[in-house]
């Protein structure tokens, strides 16, 4: 942290420098009239002065799919920009000046969310977190005539230098240094300045609202970069909600005519001619001036309602749960608090174990003498406790997604950057990660303290030849030398997902042998700490405690596993640690005016250095727009999630007939399966709740489990990251709807197996339609389509839902298709377009420039929904039509 304080104070030491360099009438880092001889050449004087540029904005209304603005020969693109949280956003652009990125790169583009639907600059977000300024620009040799109030300088011949920092929502201008830093050492010369603007200290800023985007642009006029949308909560300077507009703006930066000597003099006229020839004026700090603002593109953006509860209605089905639903439950709350809608959704995230205790535990002042009536889960609840002796619970299915671990990993600089496309691990890898048995630095061979755990392994997982083996090009990717180790992020809590992942990994036999203590080919030993971990398990310890002795440093006395462990609190910010580059690692820090040494939070990884791992929901990855890894299922094939690989995980599936749920088991799966896929169920009383509650939650699941697995981007619809339910899921859940509305006591006990079989005739091939996901990418391949039979039930009052075809194995129309995954919603991004965080060096070093230069002297979304006749559930006949089972 001291070596972070050093830059830190250097950087506001350059800021000095460039004044004092100002004062003294020379520049170095400005180019001078140039010279011949001992003459200077003077740029002569226009015999006009240049037509004042006009404002040319072109807006853009909210849209939940892709929208486009035009100008010209040029596009802009955003993913999406309606319904928003805080997810991933791809912009992209064609017809742009092309970029020349030597250091520093000129003619980029500027992407910044700001505040209003027709926000001023001012209003657009660019801190970093030295509270340095958003950059430096001499506005007074450019038309048309500047109007910030923030001058350096003001009337020095060489003309006067701007720059134009945020304003927050309160009025207050985010100007002042971070407390802990030196105070501010740039002086702006504004007559009362300080009194008519008042400015405020750096509260809002963390890697994680860092979204300002520089852009660069390929020869051929193309580029794009990923950024991601702030929401109130994350950034409440900006304030975004759906109440309070925001939008995101993309401002090209290019080159624009002096004013001619008659209006600014000629020694500025001289030094405008050199900006231009050098391009000083066309670099990322210039972003503010008029005349590039005027060519801005502005999306206007929409944020979904925050949270997942109906505050205005007092009939909730209320549900406590599982995070793998919980982006669907974001997309179905709002539909169901309609007023139309014959009773509303809650929904609360929580784990699901938790969930299921709730369920149990009696509370004498609730309705139905219970604390909670429902959980969201994908295990049942033992069939010894009081829930399912006393409640009687049924196990509705409501949605099929499943666990996954996401990356954002780059290639090393050194062989040409760019993000990593792929990576596959097999059971025996993450047993590795989970166990902490990649030591670091402190492992033999080196100079630093050898940690006795596991101290003869690999440092980390890149150096580990298992995974060099599946992956042959680790090599070259950042991270080879990270002294950390390799640690994933995990959260320490008992969660089902743990349960399953600890499943497929107990179901390899290398894997197993390697945690009870077997060292692998190559001669890696599990961690001694986790030596016969007993697996599977639905709970997380870290159990590496060996401190560091005396002679550290400031890592003295630390145990240096659980200061780089990431321990996430949800699957959410699991995923939000891979969008934001932000690592949930610690490192010692001792505060500048003293006191004890205490763990920070490491700071966010640059471009070009990223290289992370989290445990996570396909959901939220498909919402972050991160890529997941590809898992070896039991058949030894390395697969990612996709609707295809979860469709064909199902296969194989196992009716406990005990519980009333379906067993995916990993070491019967099809070859072509994702082993992460996992059936989330609403487990609900079919005895103990009043009439009125019983009606409310029958109602509740025979929605969920019908009209909101139709696939799209609008409220009530199933967003990416989910498959469908089959049919026999959802008459199912149908039957379990019946049940809790009748309180029969008695829950349905599913069918044998959660797949349709296959039809007498084979399908119709469906048209090559699908959805986009949610951050707009719709090039992916798509599920077969769905051909339903309804299985016979034990329940023989089973309603068919209204949905169910009236021809088995008829053709099927114009069927919904399925969205893709995050597997493969990411294209590889060249180093040459990869979007920069427009951190200090963005800012800072263009405005250093410009400081010794000027002294010196982001439509209605497209629905791709199934007829009404043809429901999503007839979307795996088309898998047995090719051969579908494994024996085929």
């Amino acid at each position: 942290m001291r070596l972070i304080r050093r830059r830190r104070s250097r950087g506001a030491a350059l800021v000095l420098v460039a004044i004092m360099v100002a004062l003294s009438g020379s520049s170095a880092l400005a180019a001078p009239p140039r010279e011949t001889g001992t003459r200077a050449v003077v740029a002569a004087d226009d015999p006009e002065t240049p037509p004042a540029p006009v404002d040319e904005a072109v807006v853009a209304d909210p849209s939940s799919t892709k929208v486009t603005l035009t100008r010209g020969n040029t596009t802009v693109s955003v993913s999406r920009t309606g319904g928003l949280t805080r997810q991933m956003l791809n912009v992209s652009w064609t017809g742009m000046t092309p970029s020349i990125t030597t250091l520093p790169t000129t003619f980029p583009v500027a992407v910044m969310q700001c505040r209003g639907f027709a926000p001023k600059r001012e209003d657009c977000w660019m801190s970093d977190q030295n509270g340095n300024w958003p950059g430096l620009y001499r506005a007074s040799s450019y038309a048309p005539k500047e109007t910030s109030p923030w001058q350096l300088f003001p009337g020095n011949e060489t003309g006067t230098v701007y720059t134009l920092p945020f304003r927050k929502k309160d009025g207050t201008y985010h100007t002042a240094h971070n407390p802990e830093l030196e105070p501010d050492v740039v002086g702006w010369m504004g007559v009362g300045l300080a009194d008519a603007l008042p400015t405020s200290t750096i509260d809002d800023y963390t890697p994680g609202t860092a979204n300002q985007r520089i852009g660069i642009t390929r020869p051929d006029g193309t580029g794009e970069v990923q950024t991601w949308a702030n929401t109130k909560a994350e950034n409440a300077s900006l304030g975004c909600t759906q109440n309070v507009p925001c939008s995101l703006v993309v401002v090209p930066i290019t080159q624009h005519p002096c004013l001619p000597i008659s209006v600014i003099g000629e020694t500025e006229r001289a030094y405008c001619d050199a900006d231009a020839e050098f391009k000083t004026d066309a670099q990322v700090n210039y972003w503010p001036l008029l005349a590039n603002w005027y060519q801005r593109y502005v999306f206007k953006l929409s944020f979904a309602p925050p949270g997942s509860l109906c505050l205005d209605r007092s009939d909730s089905a209320k549900f406590i749960g599982s995070e793998l639903m919980a982006e669907a439950m974001r997309r179905w709350v709002p539909a169901r608090c309609a007023k139309s809608s014959p009773s509303s959704l809650d929904f609360t995230r929580g784990w699901e174990p938790e969930a299921r205790r709730q369920l149990s535990q009696t509370d004498p002042l609730a309705a139905s003498g219970y604390e909670s009536d429902s959980a969201i889960v994908t295990e049942p609840s033992a069939t010894d406790e009081r829930v399912a002796e006393k409640r009687k619970p049924g196990y509705a299915p409501v949605g099929i997604s499943g666990f996954a671990i996401g990356f954002n990993w780059d290639r090393s600089e050194a062989v040409g950057g760019g993000q990593v496309p792929e990576i596959k691990l097999n059971q025996r890898l993450v047993a590795k990660l989970l166990t902490q048995s990649y030591p670091g630095k402190y492992r033999v061979g080196g100079t630093d303290p050898v940690n006795p755990n596991a101290g003869s392994n690999p440092s980390n997982l890149l150096n580990d030849p298992e995974f060099q083996q599946l992956n042959p090009d680790a090599v070259n990717w950042a991270g080879l030398t990270n002294p950390l180790g390799t640690q994933m992020v995990l959260p320490p809590f008992k969660t089902d997902v743990m349960l399953a992942l600890t499943r497929w990994i107990w179901a390899d036999p290398a894997a197993r042998a390697f945690v009870q203590g077997k060292a692998d080919q190559w001669g890696m030993t599990v961690n001694k700490t986790y030596k016969g971990w007993q697996m599977p398990r639905d709970d997380y310890q870290l159990n590496d405690g060996w401190k560091l002795p005396d002679g550290q440093g400031v890592y003295s006395f630390f145990a240096p596993q659980e200061l780089w462990s990431q321990a996430s609190n949800s699957w959410s910010q699991a995923a939000d640690v891979l969008m934001t580059a932000w690592p949930l690692s610690q490192a010692p820090s001792q505060p500048t005016t003293g006191g004890p040494i205490v763990p920070k939070r490491e700071l966010a990884q640059n471009t070009g250095f990223r290289n992370l791992l989290a445990l996570t929901s396909t959901s939220e990855l498909e919402k972050s727009g991160m890529s997941s890894v590809k898992l070896q299922n039991s058949a030894g094939e390395f697969v990612a999630p996709s609707t295809d690989s979860m469709s064909y995980a199902l296969d194989g599936a196992i009716a406990d007939k005990a519980t009333g749920v379906w067993r995916i088991d990993p070491a019967k799966m099809d070859k072509r399966g994702y082993p992460g896929t996992m059936i989330s169920y609403a487990e609900v009383p079919t005895a103990t709740l009043k009439p009125t509650e019983a009606t409310r939650y029958a109602d509740t699941l025979q929605w969920m489990a019908d009209k909101g697995q139709l696939y799209g981007q609008e409220n009530g619809e199933l967003p990416a990251g989910y498959l469908a339910l089959t049919g026999p899921m959802q008459d199912q859940a149908a039957a379990v709807a019946l049940a809790v509305r009748n309180q029969t006591g008695k829950p349905p006990v599913p069918p044998d197996d959660p797949v349709p079989n296959p039809p007498t005739t084979p399908a119709t091939s469906p048209p090559q339609s699908q959805a986009p996901n949610q951050n707009g990418n719709n090039n992916q391949p798509t599920a077969p389509s769905n051909n339903t039979d309804n299985p016979s039930n034990d329940n023989s009052t089973q309603p068919t839902p209204t949905n169910a075809p009236t021809t088995p194995g008829a053709p099927t129309t114009n069927p919904t298709k399925a969205p893709p995954l995050a597997s493969g919603s990411i294209k590889p991004v060249s180093q040459a377009t990869q979007g920069e965080s427009l951190g200090w060096l963005a800012w800072g070093i263009p405005a250093l420039l410009v400081a010794g230069l000027a002294a010196g002297v982001a439509s209605p979304g497209i629905r791709i929904i199934a007829q009404p006749d043809h429901p999503v559930r007839r979307g795996l006949a088309g898998l047995f039509a090719r051969g579908r089972r494994r024996n085929l």
